[in-house]
């Protein structure tokens, strides 16, 4: 009788695992976070190579396939590149190139945008009922940029509204991904023209050759 109880029970527990285990779902998949990790390095890398433009102060971070370019560069030559320059990692779907032309941002401003991005995660870290581990969260001139995965909307509005809170944020720009809400970017090859027009394709390998580079941008991000 004990025996079948301990077996009851063990069952009992199991379901309640697999359910709590539903409750956090979908995650970011580690193979799409190495994806994403890789084509950032190589993207910068290949901005590092490039000669004839001024590439180096520009920040590549790709999640979920989705490319935020930010930093600053001397010239829209520059911007234009670091765009082409993206669209040639197979990697990424989708553009968001915030990259400002001028002049770059100084030691204090930098350090206030990375206290800034400390405290966003540390909010959403705190909020049970938001997922931090698939959110990403950068911050470039006081403006609080997200990336990632919700599970829901209203994940994705908490976690803005998180982001608006914190001491010195400007704008917050949501890059995030609601969970199955269908895409509504159109296929790759039809964004592939405008950002490299008129240069050389580039590829992030120079032994391969890419016949169908040349990129658009990403559609209009959500403010909140």
């Amino acid at each position: 009788m004990s025996l079948r109880r301990g077996l009851t029970s063990m069952l009992i527990l199991a379901t309640s695992l697999l359910a709590a285990c539903s409750t956090i779902q979908p995650e970011r998949s580690i193979g799409r976070e190495l994806d994403d990790a890789n084509a950032s390095l190589s993207i910068k890398s290949a901005m590092l190579r490039t000669e004839g433009f001024a590439l180096e102060g520009v920040d590549v971070e790709v999640t979920e396939g989705i490319a935020l370019l930010t930093g600053t560069v001397p010239r829209e030559d520059d911007k234009r590149m670091a765009e082409c320059l993206t669209w040639s990692s197979v990697a990424v779907r989708a553009v968001a190139n915030e990259i400002n032309v001028g002049q770059a941002a100084g030691f204090r401003d930098r350090t206030r945008d990375a206290w800034i991005t400390q405290r966003v995660r540390a909010r959403l870290l705190s909020d049970r009922n938001i997922r931090s581990v698939n959110f990403n969260v950068e911050t470039y001139g006081h403006t609080v940029y997200l990336l990632g995965l919700a599970r829901s909307q209203a994940e994705l509005e908490r976690a803005s509204s998180h982001a608006a809170l914190v001491d010195g944020v400007t704008d917050v720009i949501s890059f995030v991904q609601v969970a199955g809400t269908p895409s509504s970017l159109p296929a790759r090859g039809e964004r592939r023209a405008a950002a490299c027009a008129g240069e050389p394709n580039p590829s992030l390998d120079p032994d391969v050759i890419d016949p169908n580079s040349g990129p658009e941008l990403l559609g209009g991000p959500e403010s909140n």
